[in-house]
């Protein structure tokens, strides 16, 4: 189905100071040192497939380093002898973004030259710089949390992070730079993911946020069995999130009943997703907000309505040339994704149920205007924000990773909508080694990595004064009932909650 702050403030060690208005040009020539931190450098050939994982493609972009709005795709180009990767800097300072594996895994690793972005030009040891500006913003994160609690592996991560990083800044060669970079990367992203996931769950107990711990139902044959795992797993936090399949019901409002009074039954509460973002741009405008009011008509007790699914990837808007990539044609511009979200956010919000609009999560994938927050500043007016009360993210990270990036992404969302809630509102990590493009957590298992991506991002989402948490795994009915590891990660957070 699916393609391939304690007010928490926005510290400028966080998402980065504000540029200086100063004139911005030059190159900035990368060298890049192998992930596994041994002082190796890599050409330019050797870093793209670094970036490349097992299967993905060129993942680049330059941001706006407070924003995260992409300001241009895909700008390393290899050049010079030998060939290392470097970028142009446009008239504006820019943070580079690249996927990039830790020990935990692949990141969307953001590199900023210290919250201010590049605005020379420079030779820069990516691995370092890449941790030095982790470490900062990870500073950032523990000084708007004064109340984390800090546990021994959190200590333990963050003094190797240290240590490494005062190794690399005392080194006399760019090899033994590389080296340490890369260590005290793979221990800045240890000590990231510890502080995000022991302090979400506290803090929204501490807070009582009554977030949403949520599941995706999108397979109805079992609905006799699921609504009670479900529970098991979710309660006293529990929502399903249902998906209503055109190509299931065939139109027909009541094939969802049952699934729906059995969920009711256990106690859920439900997130109805009329049209997931795989048949969006099968629908006109005027079909599209049909489909939505024949639903929430049908089921005017269910809590929340996601009224537009991954919004801004380009299969939405566009089509695809049969293999699930977009080919660069769009559907007609009164049919597009953001006045069927408008339409169908007026009704909902007319019939009383909370709005819900999940973006999908990725920066340097296909063209700048479908990047995460370029779409949502560009397609999202006042007028539809209004109607808006959730706005969350999909997220698969073995297709676009955020890995260290959780922090500041979750920042800029609530910084971009603040007068929404937020969330996770779709996760998984895919079955399917073929497909898995970047790991997770572990390299050669992906049952671990999977339970692990659950533990770490239902715990994490939690951690922020407007967040809902959510998380609403992909192929829970697939997944979970099978999986008693998968579903002690999902139940831990909860646990901790209560």
């Amino acid at each position: 189905m699916k393609r391939v702050l304690l007010a928490l403030t926005v510290l400028a060690a966080g998402l980065g100071s504000a540029p200086a208005a100063q004139a911005a040009s030059g190159t900035v020539v990368l060298k890049f040192y192998d992930s596994a931190g041994n002082g190796t450098e890599l050409n330019a050939t050797q870093a793209r497939k670094t970036m490349y994982g097992s299967g993905g493609s060129d993942s680049d972009a330059l941001l706006d380093p407070v924003t995260l709005q992409d300001v241009e795709e895909y700008p390393l180009y290899s050049s010079g002898s030998p060939a290392r990767l470097r970028f142009d800097i446009p008239d504006k300072a820019v943070a580079l973004a690249v996927n990039w594996p830790t020990s935990r895994g692949f990141s969307t690793v953001i590199v900023d030259n210290g919250g201010g972005g590049f605005t020379a030009g420079n030779t820069v040891v990516f691995n370092q710089q890449a941790a030095k500006d982790a470490k900062r913003r990870l500073d950032g994160a523990l000084a708007a949390r004064p109340d984390y609690v800090r546990s021994t592996a959190f200590t333990s991560a963050l003094a190797d992070a240290v240590t490494n990083l005062n190794a690399a800044d005392a080194a006399t060669t760019d090899a033994d730079r590389g080296r340490y970079g890369q260590r005290a990367l793979n221990a800045v992203n240890t000590a990231n993911d510890l502080l995000l996931s022991e302090y979400g769950p506290a803090y929204a107990k501490a807070h009582a946020t009554q977030p949403w711990i949520g599941l995706t139902v999108d397979d109805l044959s079992t609905y006799q069995s699921w609504p009670s795992l479900a529970k098991t797993l979710t309660q006293p936090h529990g929502w399903v999130r249902i998906v209503f399949d055109p190509s299931a019901d065939k139109g027909d409002v009541e094939h969802y009943r049952s699934a729906v009074k059995a969920a009711r039954a256990a106690g859920l509460r439900v997130l109805g997703q009329p049209l997931d973002s795989t048949f969006a741009n099968g629908y006109t405008r005027a079909q599209y907000l049909a489909r939505v009011k024949s639903y929430v008509d049908a089921y005017p007790d269910i809590e929340a309505w996601e009224v537009g699914n991954e919004v801004n990837g380009c299969w939405v808007d566009g089509y695809t040339d049969g293999e699930g990539d977009c080919d660069g044609r769009l559907v007609p511009a009164n049919d597009r994704i953001k006045n069927k979200i408008a339409d169908a956010a007026a009704y909902v919000r007319s019939k009383g149920a909370q709005v819900v609009v999940t973006l999908y999560w990725q920066l340097g994938t296909d063209a700048a205007q479908w990047s995460t927050f370029n779409w949502a500043r560009a397609n999202l007016p006042a007028s539809t924000r209004q109607n808006i009360d959730v706005v969350t993210l999909s997220t698969y990270v073995e297709d676009a990773p955020m890995g260290l990036a959780f922090d500041q992404v979750m920042q800029a969302l609530q910084t971009e909508f603040p007068s929404q809630k937020v969330a996770i509102g779709e996760l998984d990590y895919w079955s399917d080694d073929t497909t898995k493009a970047y790991w997770a957590f572990d390299q050669s298992d992906a049952d671990v990595g999977r339970r692990a991506v659950a533990a770490h991002y239902y715990a994490a989402s939690l951690g922020y004064p407007r967040s809902l948490g959510g998380a609403f795994w992909w192929y829970f009915v697939q997944e979970v009932p099978h999986d008693s590891g998968l579903q002690k990660a999902i139940r831990s957070v909860v646990d901790q909650l209560t």
